[in-house]
C-alpha cells in the first residue's frame, strides 16, 4: 500500500510538471502565474507548518490515537506529511464535496477535540481547501504564492507577570504606564468569543483624590512596589515576644534540650515555612547591631519578623506578621535540599499553617492536664472561625466578625452583633439570613495571580481595586486593631493598601522543578484551550457554563501564544491569562457553604461600610467630622450611603481562578479538598476521607514538604493516604456513623447542623478528648460543613490520555 502510494504520487507530480511548468521550473499548476507555485511548495510553505497543530495529537499514541481519530493520522516523521495527509484525505471520503478534513477543522462537523483552528474563510482553510482539491483534479488546481507561514508556538507562559512589571522593567520613572489588562474587563468585553467574562472590573478609587488613584508612570508604580515590600518585612509584624522565648519553644515541644534542627522543627510543628530571605534573630545573648552580627545568627521562619526601633535598630523582640499565617506558603522543604520559590514568587497560600496546635502552645493552659479537653485559644483561633484542619484559615469569616465588633465606617470598636441583620431591601430577610454557615474554611489562594483576575476572592465578591480589604490585617498588633476612633487603622491602610498591591503585582509564579514532556503538553495546549467538554456525545451530566467554548481556557483564560494571538479567543493579547467567570453553583458543584456564608444581606451590607469606597455617595460624612455619638449609632441605620466599589450579586457561585503556577497550589478547589489535579480532573479518584503524607522529627509530627518524598510528580500534588473513618485518630464514637460509615458522625451532624443555622455556632469547637484525638486535625475529612470535595466534575469526560496532557500543559505555567 506504501509503495502503491508513492507511485501514484510519483506520477501525479510528473503529471503537474509536464502540464504546467516550463524548462528549469517548477512554478504554476495553472492559470495566474503572479506568485503560483507548484503543490510541493504550496503544500511546505503553506500547509506543513500548519500540520504541526495537528501532528501534536493525531499520531501514534497522542490523544488523537482513538476511534474517531485514527482516520486522520500523522507521523513524528514530518517527511511523510504529504502522504500521510493524502492517505487520510482518502480514508475520509476525499471531497463530498467538502472534505470532513476542512469540516472537523473548522468546526462544521463535530466534535472535535482540537476545536476550529482553520475557521470557514481563514488563510489556513483556503490553503488546505486549494491542496485537497489539487488531490481530486491535479490538471486543474490552482494554488497561490506567499511566503512561509510562521504558526505561534503552542507553549510558553509570562508566569503571571504583570504588564507594569515588564513594561516597566527597562524604561525610566517618567514612562507613562500602559493599561491594566484587568481594568478591560467591562460588560460588553469579548463578546462572542472563547473565553467568557461576566466579573467586572470596578474602579473603587474613583472618588477618592488623585493620590489615591492607580499609578500613572513607571517611578509611581516602583515606588509603591518597594513601599508594599518594605511593609510586609518591618511595617505589618507586631508583637513584643523576646528572641530568647522564641529560642525556647521547644520546651513546649517535650523535648529536654533545644534540637539542632530546631528551624526544621519549628516549621513541622506550625507550619511557618523557611523564609526565602535573611531573616535573622540574636542567639545566645548576641547583640543583634553588634558589628558583623547583623541581626542575629539565627534565622527565623516567613511570617516572623526580628522589629527595628523607630532609628532602624534591631531590637531582640520578634513580631508576627500576620498576613503570611495565610500567604506563607511554600513547596519544598530547604533541610531536606529543596530549592524553595524565592522572593519575586512570595505570596503562596499556606496550607501547611497549623493555626490549632499554635492556639494550644499559646494557650494559657498549655501543658497542663487541661489543655486535652479545653479549646485552643490566640487570637489565630478567634478569626480562624470554624477551623478543624491544619493548613485551613477563614479570611472571610473573620471580615464578618470585624465588622460585628468594629464600626462599619470609622473601625473604631462598636460590638453591636445585631447590626450584621439589617437587610435595607428586606427586615425580614435580615433576619432569616442569621442562618448561614460562618463556619466554613478555605485554602488561600497565591499572590502572584492578583494580577490576572478582575475580582478577588473565590466568590469573586469585590473588585481587585478594593485594595483596602488586603489589608485587613494590617494594623499589626491586636491591640492596634482595636481603638475608640479607629483613625489608626484607617490611616494605616489608606498609607500602605495600593503599595501592597503594587508588590504583588511584581510577582511571578515559580517554573516547574521538573522535566516537562514537551509533545504531551502540546497536546495538552490544544486541549485545555479547544475542547468543548459538552461537546455533542460526551452527555456531560452538568449545565454547560453561561458563553464561551467549553473549553477550560473558557472559564480559566488562555495562556498558549498560539490562542493569545488568536481573535476568535481574545478581542486583544493584551487579555493574556487574565481571568473572570464566575461559575454558577449549579454548574461548578462545589461546596456551596463559602459562597452561602455570604448572605444577601451581608452582600449589602459590604456596599455601605468603609471597605466599600462609600466617599462621595450622597449623603456620606467622614468618620473624622461625625458626632462621635451618631457614629455609633448610624450603623444601624438601613439607609447608609452605598461606596462604588460593592459586593457581587449578579452571579452567586465561584470565580474561576487563573492558573499560573497551579502545580505549586496543592490541594485544589476553593476549600482544598482535593490533594492532586489528577483528581481534580477525574472526581472517581477522589476520596472523602484522607490525610497527607506525614513526617515525624523527634516526636514533632507535621505534613511533609519534601519534594522527593511527599510530592507527586504524576498525579502534581501531594502524596497522601485514604483512611476511613475508623483509621482516624480520636474517639470511634465521634469519627463514626454507627448506621453508615461513610456519612457524617453523629456529632457532625450536630455540629453541620448548628453552623448552618446559627451562623456564630462555628465559634464553638468541641475537642476530642481521646488520647491522638488532637491528631485529627491532620486528616481531611470532607464529611465537615464547608469541606466537600464534589464539584468540578465535568472534566470527567476527559479520556486517560487527555487528563494526562492537560496535567502536563498545566505544568508549563
Amino acid at each position: 500500500m506504501k509503495y502503491a502510494f508513492r507511485g501514484r504520487l510519483a506520477a501525479l507530480s510528473l503529471l503537474v510538471l509536464l502540464s504546467a511548468c516550463a524548462p528549469g521550473r517548477s512554478d504554476p499548476v495553472s492559470g495566474d502565474t503572479g506568485g503560483a507555485r507548484s503543490m510541493e511548495e504550496h503544500f511546505s510553505s503553506q500547509v506543513q507548518p500548519r500540520l504541526d497543530f495537528c501532528r501534536s495529537c493525531h499520531i501514534p499514541g497522542g490523544v488523537a490515537d482513538v476511534e474517531n481519530g485514527k482516520d486522520f493520522m500523522l507521523s513524528s516523521r514530518k517527511a511523510d506529511d504529504l502522504e500521510n495527509l493524502r492517505a487520510s484525505w482518502e480514508r475520509l471520503g476525499k471531497n463530498n464535496p467538502t472534505s470532513r478534513i476542512l469540516l472537523m477543522a473548522s468546526g462544521q462537523e463535530t466534535p472535535h477535540t482540537g476545536g476550529a483552528p482553520w475557521p470557514v474563510g481563514s488563510d489556513a482553510y483556503k490553503a488546505m481547501e486549494a491542496l485537497l482539491k489539487c488531490f481530486e483534479n491535479p490538471v486543474q488546481c490552482t494554488l497561490t504564492g506567499g511566503g512561509v507561514v510562521q504558526e505561534l508556538p503552542l507553549l510558553g507562559s509570562k508566569h503571571a507577570v504583570h504588564v507594569w512589571n515588564s513594561y516597566c522593567k527597562d524604561r525610566p520613572d517618567n514612562a507613562l504606564l500602559p493599561r491594566d489588562p484587568r481594568t478591560a474587563i467591562q460588560p460588553g468585553v469579548n463578546a462572542g468569543k472563547a473565553v467568557y467574562y461576566n466579573a467586572w472590573w470596578q474602579d473603587c478609587h474613583a472618588k477618592l483624590p488623585p493620590e489615591e488613584q492607580q499609578a500613572k508612570t513607571c517611578g509611581e508604580y516602583r515606588a509603591r512596589r518597594d513601599s508594599g515590600f518594605h511593609f510586609l518585612m518591618d511595617e505589618l509584624p507586631g508583637g513584643n515576644m523576646t528572641a530568647e522565648d522564641y529560642d525556647n519553644s521547644w520546651q513546649k515541644w517535650g523535648l529536654d534540650k533545644r534540637p539542632e534542627n530546631f528551624d526544621q522543627m519549628y516549621t513541622l510543628r506550625y507550619g511557618l515555612n523557611a523564609a526565602p530571605f535573611r531573616n535573622p534573630y540574636p542567639r545566645n545573648g548576641e547583640d543583634p547591631n553588634a558589628p558583623g552580627v547583623d541581626g542575629g545568627s539565627g534565622q527565623l521562619p516567613l511570617g516572623l519578623r526580628q522589629l527595628k526601633d523607630e532609628n532602624g535598630k534591631w531590637t531582640g523582640k520578634i513580631g508576627s506578621g500576620a498576613c503570611f499565617q495565610c500567604h506563607g506558603g511554600q513547596i519544598g522543604d530547604p533541610s531536606s535540599g529543596d530549592i524553595i520559590a524565592g522572593v519575586e514568587s512570595l505570596g503562596i497560600g499556606n496550607n501547611n499553617y497549623d493555626t490549632l496546635m499554635n492556639g494550644r502552645d499559646n494557650a494559657p493552659w498549655a501543658n497542663t492536664i487541661l489543655a486535652p479537653i479545653l479549646p485552643t485559644l490566640d487570637v489565630g483561633t478567634l478569626f480562624n472561625i470554624g477551623v478543624q484542619q491544619r493548613g485551613q484559615n477563614n479570611a472571610v469569616g473573620a471580615f464578618e466578625l470585624l465588622n460585628t465588633i468594629l464600626d462599619v465606617d470609622s473601625l473604631g470598636l462598636n460590638p453591636i452583633p445585631v447590626k450584621m441583620f439589617v437587610n435595607p431591601e428586606n427586615p425580614l430577610g435580615g433576619v432569616g439570613d442569621i442562618a448561614h454557615p460562618l463556619a466554613h474554611t478555605q485554602d488561600t489562594p497565591a499572590w502572584w495571580n492578583m494580577g490576572s483576575r478582575p475580582r478577588k476572592f473565590f466568590d469573586a465578591g469585590v473588585s481587585n481595586d478594593s485594595t483596602r480589604i488586603i489589608m485587613a490585617a494590617g494594623p499589626g498588633e491586636f491591640g492596634q486593631l482595636i481603638s475608640a476612633d479607629g483613625k489608626y487603622y484607617r490611616d494605616r491602610v489608606e498609607q500602605y493598601d495600593q503599595d501592597l498591591e503594587a508588590f504583588f503585582l511584581s510577582l511571578r509564579s515559580p517554573p516547574y522543578p521538573r522535566a516537562i514532556d514537551t509533545r504531551l503538553a502540546e497536546q495538552g495546549a490544544i486541549l485545555f484551550h479547544s475542547k468543548d467538554l459538552w461537546a455533542a456525545g460526551l452527555e456531560n451530566p452538568r449545565p454547560k457554563p453561561a458563553g464561551g467554548n467549553g473549553s477550560c481556557a473558557s472559564c480559566h483564560g488562555v495562556y498558549s501564544p498560539r490562542y493569545v494571538h488568536d481573535e476568535s479567543y481574545l478581542e486583544s493579547p493584551d487579555l493574556e491569562g487574565v481571568a473572570g467567570h464566575i461559575v454558577e453553583l449549579n454548574v461548578i458543584g462545589t461546596d456551596p457553604a463559602r459562597s452561602d456564608m455570604l448572605t444577601p444581606t451581608l452582600r449589602l451590607q459590604w456596599d455601605t461600610t468603609y471597605w466599600g469606597y462609600p466617599e462621595g455617595a450622597e449623603g456620606y460624612v467622614s468618620p473624622d467630622d461625625k458626632n462621635p455619638a451618631v457614629e455609633l449609632l448610624d450603623d444601624m441605620n438601613p439607609l447608609r450611603p452605598v461606596g462604588v466599589c460593592g459586593w457581587q450579586k449578579d452571579v452567586i457561585g465561584y470565580q474561576a481562578p487563573p492558573l499560573y503556577g497551579v502545580w505549586a497550589t496543592a490541594p485544589y478547589l476553593h476549600n482544598g479538598s482535593v490533594p492532586t489535579l489528577e483528581q481534580l480532573l477525574d472526581s472517581s479518584r477522589r476520596r472523602p476521607i484522607w490525610r497527607r503524607q506525614l513526617q515525624t522529627v523527634d516526636g514533632v509530627t507535621g505534613f511533609d514538604q519534601r519534594l522527593g518524598e511527599a510530592y507527586d510528580f504524576s498525579a502534581v500534588g501531594w502524596k497522601h493516604e485514604v483512611l476511613a473513618c475508623g483509621d482516624m485518630p480520636g474517639n470511634l464514637l465521634l469519627n463514626c456513623n454507627p448506621i453508615a460509615r461513610d456519612n457524617p458522625s453523629l456529632v457532625q451532624i450536630v455540629q453541620n447542623l448548628l453552623n448552618s443555622t446559627v451562623s456564630y455556632a462555628g465559634l464553638v469547637l468541641l475537642p476530642d478528648p481521646t488520647p491522638g484525638g488532637f491528631d485529627k486535625r491532620l486528616v481531611y475529612d470532607t464529611r465537615i460543613l464547608g469541606n466537600s470535595n464534589s464539584g468540578h466534575d465535568f472534566s470527567d469526560v476527559l479520556t486517560e490520555q487527555e487528563r494526562k496532557a492537560v496535567i502536563e500543559y498545566l505544568k508549563t505555567l
